[in-house]
C-alpha cells in the first residue's frame, strides 16, 4: 500500500451453497488431501490484506467443514439466498449488511474468493486489494491469458458446418484477449452498494495463468485441479533445492 493512503478495510466472501447440480456436493469433495473449499479457506487466512473473511452457506455439512478449517462463521445463510436463482451479488451483500451491523463500521472493499477456483495463492488476493485500493477504478476480475493466435480461435457452427465466429480481417493486428477465470473479484463498497453490481465496464485486470485459473465445475475439472496442484508443489519443492 502506498504511504499516502491507509490500508483499506476488506471483507473477504466465500460463497459455498450446498446444492451444485452438475458435480453434486463439488464444494466439500476431497481434492489433494483436503475439501475443495479449504483452498479457498487457506488462501484467505494467508492473506495479509483481508480485514475479515468468512463462509456463507445454508449448509450445516459446509459450515461444518469451514469450522474445521478455521474459517468464520458467523451465519447461516438464509435459505431464500441459497437457490440457482440467486446471484452471487446477493449473497456478497447480505455477508457485507451482516458484518457491518455486527462490527458497527463499514468496510472499504469486498473481495468475492469462489471455492470453486482453489487454486488461488495468497498473493493473487493482496495483489487484487493492492491494485483496486489504489486505482480510481471501482472494481477488480480476475482473468487468464493473454489469448492470441495468428490464425482465428473463436469459431461457430452454422448449417452444420464451422466457421470463423468473426471475418478476420486484420488478424496481425489484434489485441490479445482474455477471460474471466471466476477465481476473484474485488469491489469498492460504495459502488456494490449504489450499483448492487460487482463488476463495472472497466475493471482492474489480476491476471493469472492456466494453472491458477482452474475452475471446478465437473469431475474432470476436479481431476485437472489435483494435477495441477500436484505439479505446482513439485514446482515449489524444485525451487527451495537451488
Amino acid at each position: 500500500m502506498t504511504e499516502e493512503k491507509k490500508a483499506p478495510q476488506v471483507l473477504g466472501v466465500i460463497p459455498a451453497r450446498g446444492g451444485s447440480k452438475r458435480l453434486p456436493r463439488k464444494n466439500i469433495l476431497p481434492l489433494a488431501g483436503h475439501p475443495l473449499m479449504a483452498w479457498t479457506i487457506m488462501a484467505a487466512q494467508k492473506a495479509v490484506s483481508l480485514t475479515d473473511f468468512l463462509v456463507s452457506s445454508e449448509d450445516e455439512e459446509i459450515l461444518s467443514v469451514a469450522r474445521r478449517y478455521g474459517a468464520p462463521v458467523p451465519f447461516v445463510r438464509p435459505a431464500e439466498l441459497a437457490t440457482d436463482e440467486v446471484r452471487n451479488i446477493e449473497t456478497v451483500l447480505h455477508a457485507l449488511e451482516f458484518m457491518e451491523k455486527e462490527r458497527g463500521k463499514a468496510y472499504d472493499m469486498v473481495v468475492l474468493l469462489q471455492p470453486t477456483s482453489p487454486i488461488r495463492d495468497p498473493r493473487h488476493i493482496d495483489e487484487a486489494v493492492r491494485l483496486l485500493w489504489e486505482s480510481s477504478e471501482d472494481t477488480l476480475a480476475s482473468v487468464k491469458g493473454p489469448f492470441k493466435k495468428r490464425d482465428p480461435i473463436l469459431k461457430r457452427i452454422r448449417d452444420g458446418l464451422l466457421e470463423p465466429y468473426c471475418d478476420g480481417k486484420g488478424l496481425e493486428h489484434n489485441e490479445p484477449f482474455y477471460l474471466y477465470n471466476a477465481s476473484l473479484y474485488a469491489v469498492k463498497r460504495d459502488y456494490l452498494i449504489r450499483e448492487r453490481r460487482l463488476i463495472s465496464r472497466r475493471q482492474i485486470p489480476l491476471v493469472m495463468d492456466a494453472a491458477h485459473s482452474v475452475d471446478v465445475d465437473t469431475e474432470l475439472d476436479l481431476r485437472l485441479a489435483e494435477t495441477y496442484l500436484k505439479y505446482l508443489s513439485l514446482d515449489e519443492s524444485r525451487k527451495e533445492s537451488l
